[in-house]
């Protein structure tokens, strides 16, 4: 499969590697183990309550595994333990933040994508070029790689030292998404893949708004130093 070209909304270009059918097996097995957990801990915590196991209650007891994906991607932020675990997450193909609809497009269509022990989801996800299950394709959603951000950030970002006094101290509000568009904007910018500057103009003048500060350093040295302050302030 082809690496993810995304463009935001900030006009920025994010390549994103899709997650492999194997690192999407082995998360989905996880995630079974742990969903089969919640169900059998539910079920010992009503054997001990001495509770009558009737209908009702058969239902209540699969409702962890019925809804955790679910719920995971919605609270975890595209994640589940077992996504995390593996380093893959789900993204909007259009750059925009993935929606409760389009979690919930995901987790209805993956009945479908589950049939057969999984054959469905293994042949579109081996199919599309962009690794999508049906699921995805509804919901206009893939599941892409994070290991490739920690790498981008030893080519883009320098460490900071140990007795380094931080530039913008502001750089702690940054949210990880907003550390993620910057890192990989510098990293297309010094690959050239990016030939117009206004681009870094552009995120760059929106960080400094984002945080309120000002500055006389170029738009390059600024996302770098915002960069270098925001990983030394978050230790």
């Amino acid at each position: 499969m082809e690496a993810i070209r995304i463009q935001t909304a900030q006009n920025v270009f994010i390549e994103y590697q899709p997650a492999s059918v194997g690192d999407r097996i082995l998360a989905t097995l996880i995630d079974g183990v742990v969903a089969w957990c919640f169900v059998i801990l539910l079920s010992l915590l009503i054997s001990s309550l001495k509770v009558h196991v009737g209908t009702t209650i058969s239902i209540l007891l699969f409702t962890p595994y019925i809804f955790y994906h679910l719920l995971s991607e919605i609270f975890m932020d595209g994640q589940s333990i077992g996504k995390r675990a593996m380093n893959i997450k789900v993204v909007k193909l259009d750059g925009s933040q993935p929606t409760l609809g389009s979690y919930l497009l995901r987790w209805l269509l993956r009945p479908v994508d589950v049939f057969f022990f999984g054959a469905v989801a293994m042949i579109t996800i081996s199919a599309s070029q962009k690794g999508q299950r049906l699921g995805d394709i509804a919901a206009g959603t893939s599941v892409v790689s994070t290991r490739q951000r920690h790498r981008l950030r030893d080519t883009v970002l320098p460490e900071a030292e140990e007795t380094y006094t931080p530039l913008y101290p502001e750089a702690v509000r940054l949210t990880d998404r907003d550390v993620s568009i910057i890192r990989e904007s510098l990293q297309a910018y010094h690959k050239g893949e990016e030939q117009d500057s206004w681009l870094i103009q552009s995120l760059a003048e929106k960080v400094q708004n984002l945080l309120g500060v000002r500055t006389r350093q170029t738009y390059v040295e600024f996302l770098r130093t915002v960069l270098k302050d925001h990983t030394h302030l978050s230790k």
